[in-house]
């Protein structure tokens, strides 16, 4: 995290860097317009500059080829010909003629008169220009000078030769400064300051002519003329010496571009946050996708992952399979809060009473799996696993709850249970299967019997599947009779399997068909059949009420039940005739889903009969709960009636309650006449059992009713 603060710090830097720079690249942009401005202002003074001296230079060769063709030059000659030539335009002071080196005319000679007798020998410094002019034969400028008569001046000087190239003397133009630079607007330009320099070979230091010496040190534009004899360099800055403010296109980039920069700073900043936020869920999910989140065990998926790390690894270790008894009632009667603290106090427990080498997870549900590592025969496994029963078995204090459970414990043993991780839960998944069967509150090996029972199982199911394609189902009916008038007005539908010439027991087939999901096409199969009946028993004189069970798997699909009210309209069978059996399993487990379904039919006529009724829990609080028409009191409570007289008191009390609800009854596995009688007597409203009849095909329900009725 530190290191990406630090990259968000590097990188503001860099951009709030790049947006100065970009404002000072459009600032240098804005300077160097100006100063190409500038430079076409200062060409243009150069030219000026070049033109004026130029002709002021011209007057000088006019003398130099009039003395060239006349030498005898009288004084009337050169004023006329120095008043043609010096026009008022141009920057020149004065004209002089040195015959010999030595002034002898001057034109215009007012104010000029202290020149006239000058000796060019006579001073130094002008005999080195004289002498440079003559040996260069050439013009030659100096200057700024001091002039005799007084003031600043450039002092023009070429020698004037005769036809016969002898020396016949000198002429001088002096250049007034200041009216040369008048005359180009040195001083006097809208925009800008103007300096002049000069260089003269040999010159270590520039000579200032004009301007401000300052203009040097204030980043100038400057370009060079020449001048004969000198190399002359014009500058110019603005008026204001700033060649560009800072303004306001400057501070919009600068504001602009520090906006931006918030906006990435602020992007960046949320998607660092984003990120961490991402890594914060990303760490939660991947949590969740490891660990349980009620118990904070290991769940199914790091247990399978553990299960494969070790299966190549470990040389032996034992699966212990747990499933806590009774842990449904717990979360129906209390609360899944509750239940959820149950299964958190388990989890507890589990890790406190075992190794710290042992892995513990949840599969889901009221199912937990320990892994034991280095165990060395099946008694350690055993005491282990007994261990864990009575640490299960023992009190739990929740809230105000003191709730007790048991667990049952199958156990695979590594390798010789299975050689892959699926293998070894699978086969201890059925040994806690077995556990459960034995009572529960056990443990129970994987064996060999088990193995056979999976084998069964799976061979059950390929031929469950080839008996409902080849329709060896049949549907017998057991009669119901009504012990008040003593008439068969109900009947129930059995299925029944004819395989190879003998009956299966539902009691076998039924659980795999469950199991296996192979329940709704049989389920269909029994429907269809039952509603043909009922048609085949009206045409016989016969109306009867069928009761077909209906699983829970049955009961998932309201599109399904839509069907089947359908299907009773189309064939003219009153939903009224027709009675689903549930078991109250299904009213317990509180599935909204099937409830819906179970409500949908009951408003279409469709009668719920309460299956097994009494071997469940808390039975009577589902009869307040969710209304059913029939309670089927289950056989087991017949089994010694009316000699046990507990069992009598019992059926006396699940009467009373049923009548109090206004629910009648139905008593099944009734097998003597005593049974009948004590029925009769308890004012039971329906009974059926094999003391009526066993179930019976269609046709033979039939004849049985018809006996039936004869008898009576």
């Amino acid at each position: 995290m530190k290191r990406q603060w630090g990259a968000v710090m590097v990188t503001l830097a860099i951009l709030t860097l790049t947006v100065i720079w970009v404002a000072e690249s459009y600032h240098a942009r804005e300077i160097e317009s100006q100063k190409r401005l500038a430079v076409g202002e200062l060409s243009t003074l150069r030219a000026e500059l070049d033109g004026q001296i130029t002709s002021s230079l011209v007057v000088i060769k006019a003398f130099q080829a009039e003395i060239a063709l006349r030498p005898d030059l009288t004084n009337e000659n050169f004023n006329r010909l120095a008043a043609t030539l010096v026009n008022d335009p141009l920057p020149l002071r004065h004209i002089a003629l040195a015959p010999d080196l030595v002034v002898r005319f001057v034109y215009p000679l007012v104010n000029n008169e202290t020149v006239l007798g000058f000796d060019y020998r006579s001073s130094p410094e002008q005999l080195r220009s004289v002498e440079k002019a003559i040996n260069e034969n050439t013009i030659i400028v100096t200057g700024p000078v001091e002039l005799v008569q007084g003031g600043n001046a450039l002092i023009a000087r070429a020698a004037i030769k005769t036809k016969q190239n002898e020396l016949w003397g000198m002429v001088a133009a002096v250049i007034d400064i200041k009216k040369l630079l008048n005359n180009v607007n040195f001083y006097d330009h809208a925009r800008y300051h103007f300096a002049l320099r000069s260089h003269e070979s040999g010159q270590a230091t520039p000579q200032h002519i004009a301007g401000s010496e300052d203009t040097w040190q204030q980043n100038p534009v400057a370009m060079t003329m020449s001048v004969p004899g000198y190399q002359w360099e014009l500058a110019a800055v603005t008026n204001s010496g700033v060649w560009a403010t800072r303004g306001i296109i400057y501070a919009l980039i600068l504001v602009g571009g520090f906006a931006i920069t918030a906006l990435i700073a602020a992007f960046i900043v949320s998607l660092i946050r984003a990120q961490r936020r991402l890594r914060e869920a990303m760490s939660v999910i991947d949590h969740q996708a490891r660990y349980d989140m009620v118990t904070q065990l290991p769940n199914r998926t790091s247990f399978l992952a553990h299960l494969q790390s070790i299966v190549t690894r470990d040389p032996a270790f034992a699966i212990l399979f747990i499933d806590l008894d009774h842990f449904k009632e717990v979360n129906d009667t209390l609360g899944h809060d509750v239940g959820d603290e149950l299964l958190q106090a388990v989890a507890r427990r589990l890790r406190e009473d075992l190794r710290g080498s042992d892995f513990i997870a949840r599969l889901g549900g009221d199912e937990f799996v320990i892994v034991l590592h280095d165990v060395e025969d099946t008694d350690e496994i055993q005491k282990i696993a007994a261990d864990l029963n009575l640490t299960l078995s023992e009190v739990f204090r929740l809230r105000q709850h003191h709730v007790q459970i048991s667990a049952s414990i199958g156990i695979a043993v590594y390798p010789e249970d299975g050689a892959d991780a699926e293998t070894l839960l699978k086969h201890a998944d059925l040994a806690m299967y077995a556990a459960k069967s034995s009572g529960r509150r056990t443990y129970h090996f994987f064996n060999q019997q088990l193995r056979l029972q999976t084998e069964h199982r799976k061979a059950l199911k390929v031929q469950l599947q080839k008996a409902i394609d080849h329709q060896q189902f049949k549907v017998h009916y057991q009669p119901i009779i009504n012990l008040k008038t003593l008439q068969v007005e109900k009947a129930e539908a059995l299925i029944r399997w004819q395989r190879d010439g003998e009956w299966v027991s539902p009691d076998e087939f039924i659980p795999v068909a469950e199991k296996s999901g192979l329940i709704e096409p049989i389920g269909e199969l029994v429907f269809n059949q039952v509603c043909d009946d009922w048609l085949f028993f009206k045409q016989q004189g016969i109306e009867l009420t069928l009761a077909i069970n209906r699983s829970e798997q049955e009961l998932h699909d309201m599109q399904q039940a839509i069907a089947w009210i359908a299907h009773l309209k189309q064939l003219g069978i009153p939903p009224q005739r027709i009675i689903f059996e549930i078991t109250e399993s299904l009213l317990m487990s509180g599935k909204q889903r099937q409830i819906k379904v179970i409500d949908y039919l009951r408003e279409q006529g469709v009668k719920i009969a309460l299956d097994d009724f009494g071997t469940g829990y808390s039975s009577i609080s589902y009869l307040q709960k969710y209304s059913v028409d029939l309670i089927k009191i289950d056989r087991q409570f017949l089994q010694k009636a009316p000699d046990d007289q507990v069992q009598v008191a019992l059926i006396s009390a699940l009467l009373k309650v049923a009548q109090a609800l206004g629910i009648n009854t139905v008593a099944e596995g009734v097998e003597t006449r005593q049974q009948m009688l004590l029925l009769e007597h308890a004012c039971c409203d329906f009974s059926q059992g094999y003391f009526i009849s066993h179930p019976l095909p269609a046709e033979q329900l039939v004849e049985f009713i018809k006996e039936w009725e004869a008898r009576r």
